[in-house]
C-alpha cells in the first residue's frame, strides 16, 4: 500500500493531537479586529512573553518589547500614551505579577 502525501500529513496531525499537552498548549488566536496570533500557554508556575505584554498593555505600556528575560525576571521596554519609553518587569511566576522598581529602567 502507497502512502499518499496528503494522508501522511493528515496521520501526523492526528498523531500530535493526541499527544497530551499538545494540542490544548495554544495555537492560533484572533483580537477579533481581524489580526491572528500565535498564543502558547506557558508551563505550569511560570510566565510567558505573551502574559507579560498583555499585562504590560494594560498598564500603559505599547509596543512593548524584551530586553530580558531569565528564570526570574522579563523586562519589557514600550511606549507610553505621551509617547515616552517605559520599561516594565514582571516575575517569571505564575501570574506574571509586576515588579516594583523597574520603572524606567531602574531596577
Amino acid at each position: 500500500m502507497k502512502l499518499v502525501p496528503g494522508s501522511l500529513i493528515l496521520s501526523c496531525a492526528i498523531l500530535l493531537s493526541s499527544v497530551p499537552g499538545f494540542a490544548a498548549s495554544g495555537g492560533w488566536q484572533s483580537d477579533g479586529q481581524g489580526t491572528r496570533y500565535w498564543h502558547v500557554t506557558p508551563p505550569p508556575g511560570q510566565c510567558n512573553i505573551s502574559q507579560a505584554k498583555n499585562r504590560a498593555l494594560r498598564a500603559g505600556i505599547y509596543r512593548s518589547e524584551i530586553i530580558q528575560q531569565d528564570d526570574n525576571v522579563i523586562v519589557l521596554r514600550g511606549l507610553d500614551q505621551s509617547g515616552d519609553r517605559r520599561e516594565i518587569g514582571f516575575g517569571n511566576i505564575r501570574g506574571c505579577p509586576e515588579l516594583d522598581g523597574y520603572e524606567d529602567g531602574r531596577p
